[in-house]
């Protein structure tokens, strides 16, 4: 296992992927994670963990379940989140809405972690009244509209043409008249001595409001994050109750965490295999 891992995440095997995806990108148009994944033979993650990359680079965008061009910006018929899916987080999306309340307020950052919860809100809905959700993202807020017992509330705010997290000026006024239960934030990265932290100015200050605004905060990350800085901090492990993990991060990655005795949970993605 580590040796084909090894393999798998070497300079020269990375850069191959990167060339055949950024091939099928100018040919199709798109890019789509379950197929690409078929085709290169590896694991769903991988190419997510690709896709990141090349967009960190400026070569494409990411999109729901896939990449566009960067000249291509999705277009507005496809707002809405199909709630079909291709299997990845809902392990983990099922774990954290089973130890979420059903009553009270709830603040969902703008994350696919986050939007994979939605859907499964919307598969497994509350059975009464008296749940709000508030979020930033508009995916997230499209898949929980249909849901007859949760209160959505969108903020507004600028929309960011690649995450279409809504951020700013109003976002931030917004997001500071809030009070709510429990927020769940999606940092791009997480270390012991940087913190949480985003990959752009404003979604760190629109996470920064979403942590100062909660009794209770718990870090949604994606595996690859545990362990590396992002470019601006938005919190310190301090502020934050918890940390869940979707997906296999690297054991040495979490040990810090675990050192720390922060209330750590990790779960395999359903799409790892």
């Amino acid at each position: 296992m580590a040796g084909g891992r090894a393999t798998l995440n070497n300079p020269a095997a990375v850069a191959a992927r990167h060339d055949l995806i950024m091939q099928w990108l100018d040919a199709d148009g798109r890019v789509d994670v379950v197929g690409a994944a078929i085709r290169l033979g590896v694991a769903q993650e991988t190419v997510r963990r690709d896709l990141r990359i090349l967009e960190k680079s400026g070569r494409l965008h990411r999109v729901h379940g896939g990449a566009l061009p960067v000249d291509e910006h999705p277009p507005y018929r496809d707002l809405a989140p199909s709630l079909a899916t291709d299997g990845s987080h809902l392990a983990f999306a099922r774990l954290v809405w089973s130890q979420l309340p059903r009553r009270g307020t709830l603040l969902f950052g703008a994350g696919t972690l986050t939007l994979a919860l939605a859907k499964v809100i919307n598969a497994d809905p509350p059975t009464g009244s008296g749940l709000t959700v508030v979020t930033n993202s508009l995916d997230v807020a499209i898949a929980l509209a249909p849901v007859r017992w949760v209160s959505v509330y969108n903020i507004g705010g600028t929309v960011s043409p690649v995450t279409r997290a809504q951020e700013g000026d109003w976002a931030l006024q917004e997001l500071d008249r809030l009070r709510v239960d429990v927020s769940l934030v999606c940092p791009a990265g997480i270390t012991i001595e940087s913190g949480l932290g985003q990959s752009t100015p404003a979604a760190a200050a629109v996470s920064a409001v979403e942590v100062s605004c909660a009794q209770s905060v718990i870090a949604v990350a994606e595996a690859d994050v545990v362990g590396r800085a992002a470019f601006v901090q938005f919190a310190t492990l301090k502020d934050i109750d918890r940390l869940m993990v979707s997906g296999q991060p690297d054991p040495a990655a979490l040990e810090p965490f675990r050192d720390r005795g922060l209330d750590l949970t990790v779960v395999e993605d359903d799409a790892t295999h």
